[in-house]
């Protein structure tokens, strides 16, 4: 597991440089982040907004759009990405990070996005623990990941964490309320929504 997570970084690193104009990011992520963002309910107004696997912040940017006056943190483990993230938007904090040890104090953040990182992590429950730590009661967390269809997460092994039902039985055992899980065909994606309850 460790050997994947390393490649994924390298791998991340070298693409940092064309990453933030490449055509996945202009066609593809954009429109799912744009989408994800408009899932957050009118009149929740987030003080602080956290990306776990945030590359070069792009959803950040758009979600200052939506809450200019909310504080923005970026998580990522890849460096040339945050370098990046730290460039483009330079009133918000990024960090080298990884979902697994965020480093963030309890109880500091009341809207986590996570998209298209979920199936990276090493450890996904222990991620959502992580996430619950910072998490302040009454805060919410947006996971969107793939789902490939037709069966081909079978064939596809990392994509076997993003299966809906187990999504849902991963956010019950990590002490999430399931607020809203929909599949999105359009996109091959998933988007999994808890509250953090207590």
């Amino acid at each position: 597991m460790a050997e994947k997570n390393l490649y994924d970084t390298e791998h991340f690193n070298r693409r940092s440089l064309t990453y933030e104009n490449s055509l996945d990011q202009l066609l593809w992520f954009n429109r799912l982040q744009r989408r994800a963002l408009r899932m957050v309910e009118k009149g929740f107004t987030p003080r602080v907004v956290l990306d776990v696997g945030c590359g070069t912040g792009r959803l950040l940017r758009k979600a200052k759009v939506c809450w200019p006056k909310a504080q923005f943190i970026g998580v990522d483990p890849a460096e040339g990405m945050i370098e990046n993230a730290r460039r483009l938007m330079p009133d918000a904090k990024f960090c080298v990070g990884q979902a697994e040890s965020l480093p963030l104090p309890d109880a500091s953040v009341d809207l986590v996005f996570s998209t298209v990182s979920f199936n990276f992590w090493q450890d996904q429950e222990k991620g959502l623990g992580e996430i619950r730590r910072v998490l302040q009661v009454g805060g919410r967390l947006f996971l969107v990941d793939v789902w490939p269809p037709f069966g081909l997460s079978r064939f596809i092994r990392r994509f076997e964490v993003n299966n809906p039902d187990v999504l849902r039985e991963t956010f019950r055992r990590m002490r999430f309320q399931l607020r809203d899980q929909r599949i999105w065909w359009t996109f091959w994606l998933v988007v999994t929504v808890g509250d953090r309850r207590s």
